[in-house]
């Protein structure tokens, strides 16, 4: 198993299996110890929809609680047991995603290897998506729009815990305007304008935010779309250097090969 930053997930071509939703009531229940002493078979995520505060206790000392909004990240394999005060009659008190994250070559990824909290008091945000996904899920909605809701629930989660993020704050109309264009040679100093900061600010506070600074980030982004051209078309390197935003094809290979080893003829060839 892998563990990687939220963040990073649209980086690692991930696909998810074995996806099952538990909208629960607590009025009369107050514990669940199924895992207290057997590890976790997949991961969670856990939202709390109404007045109520929930206690995770995992057998190594972590601990977190999580209030009305909030969605905590309760990783494969701990041992953990939840403590629960209140219950809301007649009311889905939460919601339990269980699922499991893979990359590409099949890899369980993790975001994160211990108890987490993602993100809390996003109330009235996040209803909407975990009930949708719940819908899909339960009234066989297909496979792809069940597979859209998950990745929209995943999306809306993380820009929910961004939110929270006093970095990512000051920058958030720069950062999702720069993700929608990745594939465009804008200046970084369009994205800082937009934000009303200097050029400096916006570096430190992206940096600060996501471990990369703005070029990096989105050359990531570039280098995750292109691996998937080269595993499922037929253009030619060149030309998906260029689809991608790279204008120098040489560049494009020589940042490609830096980043997985190989080139991406070799890529595309499997030859790694």
């Amino acid at each position: 198993m892998k563990v990687i930053l939220p963040k990073e997930l649209a980086l690692t071509g991930a696909s998810f299996k074995g996806l099952e939703v538990f909208p629960e009531s607590w009025v009369t229940r107050k514990r669940f110890a199924l895992y207290q002493d057997i590890p976790r078979p997949c991961s969670a995520l856990f939202f709390v929809k109404t007045d109520i505060r929930v206690h995770f206790l995992a057998k190594n000392g972590d601990k977190i609680t999580v209030e009305k909004g909030g969605v905590a990240y309760i990783p494969q394999g701990i041992c953990y047991r939840a403590e629960i005060e209140g219950g809301t009659l007649g009311e889905i008190d939460t919601y339990t995603v269980n699922h499991t994250l893979v990359d590409d070559k099949g890899e369980v990824l993790l975001l994160s290897d211990s108890l987490a909290l993602l993100c809390q008091r996003a109330e009235g945000a996040l209803d909407m998506h975990f009930q949708k996904l719940d819908e899909a899920v339960h009234r066989e909605s297909g496979q792809l729009r069940t597979a859209g809701r998950f990745y929209t629930l995943l999306d809306a989660v993380m820009t929910a815990a961004g939110d929270h993020s006093d970095a990512y704050y000051a920058i958030r109309a720069g950062a999702i305007l720069l993700r929608e264009e990745w594939h465009r040679n804008e200046r970084i100093e369009k994205y800082a304008a937009l934000c009303g900061v200097s050029n400096a600010y916006f570096y430190r506070c992206f940096r600060a935010w996501c471990g990369q600074s703005p070029v990096e980030y989105r050359n990531a982004l570039r280098l995750s779309h292109a691996q998937t051209m080269l595993r499922n078309t037929d253009m030619q390197v060149r030309e998906i250097a260029e689809t991608v935003g790279f204008d120098d094809p040489f560049y494009f290979c020589r940042i490609f090969s830096k980043k997985f080893g190989v080139s991406p003829q070799k890529y595309r060839n499997g030859s790694f």
